[in-house]
Order: C-alpha cells, then sequence, then structure tokens
C-alpha cells in the first residue's frame, strides 16, 4: 500500500563558496557542513541491503532533519536579501523517479540554483516517511495477534504507518504549491521536481494513507492468512469481528476515494514526461486494489442482509476489476461455461500455491486482495448451491453502483518548512565563518554507483514478511 521508493544520492556542494551573509556569516558553511553529512548517509544507506536499509531509515530520517533547517533558513535569508549570492550555485542529484535506459541506475542530472536543492532535499524527506511506513506495516504484518495486546499493538503500528503517509502528502502538497506560485525552476528539470509529479505523489500518498485506515477495521485478510496458515493456532483465540452492514457502506467509500486519488496519481505521472514506467503501474495497480476492496465490502453488505446472491456478484466484480476472470455470461454455451470454469481454477491455484512473503510484496496487494476474493467466493457459493439458490446478477451492473468515494484525511494539510531556532541564529551570527573545507566535503562522489546485492523485493506494494500473517 505504499510505493518502495529508492532514495536519490547527491553530489558535494558547497553553499559557503556561493553564498555570504551580513546578519549569519557563518551560516552559509554550516550548511555545507550539515549537507555533507546528509550526502554521506544517502550514500551509506544506498550500499545497505534491504533488510539494513529497513532498520537505518529512522536514523536517515534524522539527518535530513537536522539538514533542512539550515537549508531552508538560507533560502529565507536570500529572499529578504539577508544572503547575498555571489556565483552559481550548482548540485547534481540521481532522479529516481524518471525513466531508465535498460537496467542501468537513474540518471544523474546536474542543474542550477538553490531551488534546485530544496525540491530534493524536502521531496526525499517525503521518501523516507513512505519508506517508514512500510517498516512499520511490515512490523505489524509479521506480528498477528493472539490477545488484545498485539491487536492494539499492531493497530498503532499501523496509526504510525499512517501518520506518515499523512505528513509525506503535506510536504508533496507544499513543493506543489512552491513550484506553481514560485516558477522559480526556469530551466529544464527532471520529472522528479515538476509540479506534476508533486501532485501526482500528493494523491498517492493521500490513497495510500485512505487505505491504511481501512486496512485497521478490515479482518478478512486476517482470517484468510489464519486460514491458509498451518501453522497458526489463531483460530484457538479470540476470531476476528466482521464489519456489520453500515461499517461495510463507509469502508467501500474510503476505498472508493483511494481509488479516484490513485487514479488522479497514474494521470498525473502518465502526464509528467520521462516518469516512471514502474511508479505509473504502480499507480494503477492500486486503483484496482481498492475498488475491489470496495467491491469486497459491498459484498459483505449484501450478504449481513441477506442477498447472498448479490454478495457474490460482488465478489466476481471484484475479480473482474483485478483482471483475474471475465463475468460469467449465462447465455454462453456449454463448452465456453466449463472453460472459464477451468481458468478460474487455474488462477485460483495458482493464488494458493503463492508464497506468503510473495504475497505481502505484490502489486500494491491486487494478489492478497484477490486471496480474500477467492475465499469468500467459496465460502458463499457453498452456501448459496445447497441452501439459497439465489440468482447471481451481472458484474457490469454492480460496477456501475460503485458508490461516490468519501474522504476521510484533510487535504489542504500543507507542510511546514523547518527553520533554525532563535538561539541557533545567535550562535551563528557570533561565529565567524569557516572558509576552509575539508577533504571530507570536498570527496568524490565516484563510489555513489556501488550498490548492493539487493534481496528479493518488489516496489511498491506490501514490503515482504517472515509471516503469514497480516496483523
Amino acid at each position: 500500500m505504499t510505493f518502495a521508493f529508492t532514495l536519490p544520492t547527491t553530489s558535494p556542494a558547497s553553499f559557503a563558496a556561493s553564498f555570504s551573509s551580513s546578519s549569519a556569516p557563518s551560516l552559509p558553511s554550516a550548511a555545507s557542513t550539515r549537507r555533507a553529512v546528509y550526502r554521506d548517509s544517502l550514500k551509506r544507506h544506498k550500499r545497505l541491503s534491504p533488510s539494513e536499509q529497513t532498520n537505518g531509515i529512522s536514523s536517515l530520517q534524522t539527518t535530513i532533519d537536522e539538514y533542512l533547517p539550515y537549508l531552508h533558513t538560507l533560502d529565507a535569508y536570500k529572499t529578504s536579501q539577508d544572503v547575498i549570492q555571489s556565483s552559481d550555485f550548482e548540485t547534481e542529484w540521481r532522479a529516481t523517479l524518471s525513466r531508465r535506459s535498460g537496467p542501468a541506475e537513474a540518471p544523474r542530472v546536474r542543474r542550477k540554483g538553490l531551488e534546485y536543492e530544496i525540491c530534493f532535499a524536502t521531496a526525499t524527506l517525503a521518501y523516507t516517511h513512505a519508506l517508514r511506513a512500510r517498516s512499520f506495516i511490515q512490523a505489524a504484518l509479521q506480528s498477528p495477534p493472539s490477545d488484545s495486546s498485539s491487536t492494539s499493538s499492531s493497530e498503532h503500528m499501523i496509526n504510525q504507518a499512517t501518520q506518515h503517509m499523512t505528513t509525506a502528502a503535506s510536504i508533496y502538497l507544499f513543493l506543489q504549491n512552491r513550484a506553481t506560485a514560485g516558477e522559480r525552476l526556469t530551466q529544464q528539470m527532471p520529472p522528479d521536481v515538476t509540479s506534476s509529479m508533486y501532485n501526482a505523489l500528493w494523491s498517492l500518498s493521500l490513497a495510500s494513507a485512505t487505505l491504511l485506515a481501512v486496512l485497521k477495521q478490515d479482518p478478512f485478510p486476517s482470517i484468510i492468512a489464519i486460514q491458509n496458515d498451518k501453522n497458526s493456532k489463531e483460530w484457538m483465540y479470540k476470531a476476528p469481528t466482521v464489519p456489520n452492514s453500515v461499517k461495510s457502506k463507509l469502508l467501500a467509500r474510503l476505498c472508493m476515494y483511494s481509488a479516484d486519488m490513485a487514479s488522479k496519481a497514474a494521470a498525473g505521472v502518465a502526464a509528467t514526461p520521462g516518469s516512471s514506467p514502474a511508479l505509473q503501474s504502480y499507480c494503477g495497480d492500486l486503483v484496482k486494489t481498492a475498488k475491489a476492496k470496495a467491491c469486497r465490502f459491498l459484498g459483505v453488505d449484501a450478504e449481513v442482509s441477506g442477498k447472498l446472491g448479490e454478495a457474490i456478484g460482488w465478489l466476481l466484480a471484484g475479480k473482474e476489476i483485478l483482471g483475474m476472470i471475465s463475468a460469467i455470461d449465462e447465455d454462453k454455451g456449454t463448452l465456453s461455461r466449463g472453460l472459464d470454469k477451468l481458468k478460474k481454477a487455474r488462477e485460483e491455484r495458482k493464488i494458493e500455491k503463492s508464497h506468503p512473503e510473495g504475497l505481502i510484496a505484490q502489486d500494491a496487494g491486487k494478489t492478497e486482495e484477490a486471496m480474500v476474493l477467492n475465499e469468500l467466493e467459496k465460502k458463499w457459493r457453498k452456501i448459496n448451491d445447497s441452501v439459497n439458490f439465489e440468482t447471481i446478477p451481472p458484474t457490469s451492473s454492480l460496477i456501475a453502483m460503485l458508490p461516490r468515494g468519501r474522504p476521510i484525511f484533510p487535504e489542504n494539510q500543507i507542510w511546514t518548512p523547518p527553520k533554525l531556532s532563535s538561539s541557533e541564529l545567535v550562535q551563528l551570527q557570533n561565529q565567524a565563518p569557516n572558509d576552509g573545507e575539508t577533504d571530507w566535503l570536498r570527496a568524490d562522489d565516484s563510489d555513489d554507483d556501488i550498490t548492493p546485492v539487493a534481496e528479493s523485493s518488489v516496489p511498491g506494494g506490501f514490503p515482504r514478511s517472515q509471516s503469514t500473517g497480516y496483523y
């Protein structure tokens, strides 16, 4: 439910060589020092294995939080004429959201101006919030509940993941407004720092945050995980509570809002020339997952209301949205119906044989949702074929009845850039600038291309888990 961003790396740069300040003489050199530490942390993080990166993302985020106040204070002083630019300031960043040529790494793009640095450095903070959300989701999924305390802990971790995604959304909204209002980026820029990309990432973050809020109230992934885990003893404890009719309708509307926002994100990425196809594909998968979840909750609502045939129809509509099977056409001949059943059975066996770790990491949760739909359909069809004998409505009529989405988080929450405190500014005003820079500040970045041997991982969707439990 959160995209697995690849963090960019950057070249060495010195603010002191391009900027000077009369009110805070040591501000440019102090910003250069903080940036060097930040750059070194990004390089070290890139060389770690995926599991080590997950554990170290919190430390990296702390380093970013320590650098950004200096950067945004320098920008504020420049705007107020307290900082004078004496020469061109130029930096190079690896554009990780740009289209790649073959298996090669994302291109490195060098551009002039302080705005370029602000956009990339601040957006990287949003990426780390999304990655921290993934780490919290992973922790929640690895600890299936066996008592009330475990359940509370999992819900707390999902809440933390949701907060990180809403924070990321507010950062993207800040960058979008800055890019739109200021129009400071006059050069041709990589897709990563364009207004359309920020708008797409803002929509994607809100879509992910909304689905995380639904996940906390959704018992079915946990039920299916317990049923398919031969080593699980969760059935001996308290069974998850199935949502009632009213709650199911609300969750369906939240899922539809997530689908709408993910659709906007997919359109925004597609409208950004040179953007990453992987990101666009992920947005499209998230649209399907969210709509399929909405169909499932509407099916639960119908089943609770005693309309079992309609409930099964909603499950088939969800599977059709996921692209698993075509709608069942009762007018087909016997041979065609037999081929449809054979195709359906083959898809179900493929999902059931999938390794649990793979289910948690694929396609924005598409496979996981397909597994839930399959299990519910088996259960409800067995009852309907032996007791109810209700007619299953066509999926086309049900899909046309999908409700409008309902937001749960504010859309106008904008991140406030951090600035240095008054005491820190006083210290910089009284401190002489450091004209000499050490070798590590001007260090060569030729080893930036060194990457570790990656563990099996799929960008986007759920992070891989060591357990079959969902939460």
